[in-house]
């Protein structure tokens, strides 16, 4: 990690550091060794309801009792990173930090934007792959160590970029530190810390309001008076902010009430993908299974005797379509082809 980079505390897996220096705004900075990442798509959510649906969709996907997350909106798909939020209240309680007063974010946030295409970044422990496209990230990947040439080309293939030769690694980047996140969401997209948040800033503004005119005009009834009605006209401005909260709160709830979106493409669509790459020999679908993202499908040809190679190189190809493996099935005239969807 540079030297050079803003006043970070830095949580490890085993350990936390704190930043050399104190100037400037501080955050908690989540090593992606501890963060999980997925992009989920959003398509049939309302743009006034996408914060509500992707902090939703962070919570039914994140394996923790306390969830720590953090979004990237971008049109109809949310980028987002989780933690056990309880671990890293636990780290900030041992180093003498108060939760709630410093932004918690990870690690590849606070990292400047790559360009387009694939990338091997060093992390605070261990190394990210990670696909860009559009000036946007489309897939991440964490390992301890630098990956192996299969389990690259296994992620390059899961990022849906066509290969047609094995990639090799990339040289390995170093992070360029930001001193904001490139992210769109900020801490403002937490829903519960956003009214916490406001409420606090808030209830201070008032109290120094108060605590300012109450001191210097202490003897002056009409002063007093002044400040009483500037104390009604703040709450009557925070009204709409409650209101918000509240409406946010029945939003996540009435979210609540959908069934769970299946992560993976429907199975119409998959079927297209299959179809458009059966040869043009007459070759036809005899049978399809098709489970939780593991599609197993047979192919016979009434006319010619199927390459098992051919089949492989093809549906390999194909985006969102992972370790693909065929058999022969009923004679040489029929193939049994498996395959993984990626989410």
């Amino acid at each position: 990690m540079p030297s050079q980079s803003p006043p970070f505390f830095r949580q490890y897996r085993d350990r936390t550091e704190r930043p050399a220096t104190w100037r400037g705004r501080r955050f908690w900075l989540v090593s992606r060794s501890l963060c999980g990442f997925r992009l989920f798509r959003l398509a049939n959510v309302g743009r006034n309801e996408l914060r509500d649906a992707a902090a939703l969709k962070a919570r039914e996907w994140a394996p923790y009792a306390e969830t720590g997350y953090h979004l990237h909106l971008t049109g109809e798909a949310a980028r987002i990173w989780v933690w056990d939020a309880a671990r890293v209240r636990d780290a900030m309680q041992a180093t003498g930090v108060r939760p709630g007063r410093i932004s918690v974010l990870p690690e590849t946030a606070l990292q400047a934007r790559r360009g387009d295409g694939l990338h091997l970044v060093e992390c605070l422990e261990g190394v990210e792959g990670q696909f860009w496209a559009e000036g946007e990230l489309k897939a991440s990947r964490w390992w301890a160590e630098p990956p192996s040439p299969e389990q690259w080309l296994e992620f390059v293939r899961a990022t849906g970029v066509v290969v047609h030769a094995p990639p090799g690694l990339p040289p390995l980047e170093q992070p360029v530190w930001r001193s904001r996140a490139w992210t769109n969401s900020g801490a403002g997209l937490e829903l519960e810390r956003r009214s916490r948040e406001a409420a606090l800033a808030g209830a201070a503004l008032l109290l120094a309001a108060y605590a300012y005119l109450a001191g210097s005009l202490a003897h002056d009834a009409r002063s007093l008076a002044e400040i009483d009605n500037r104390l009604g006209e703040a709450q009557h401005r925070a009204a709409p902010v409650i209101a918000d909260r509240e409406g946010a709160l029945a939003n996540l709830d009435y979210l609540a009430g959908f069934a769970k979106l299946d992560p993976y493409p429907p199975q119409l669509s998959v079927l297209a993908r299959v179809a458009e790459n059966l040869p043009s020999n007459g070759a036809q679908l005899a049978s399809w299974a098709y489970q939780s993202g593991d599609l197993q499908f047979t192919v016979f040809s009434p006319a010619s005797s199927l390459d098992i190679l051919f089949y492989v190189k093809a549906y390999s190809s194909v985006p969102g379509f992972t370790d693909v493996t065929a058999e022969r099935a009923e004679g040489p005239r029929s193939l049994r082809v498996k395959l993984h969807l990626a989410k």
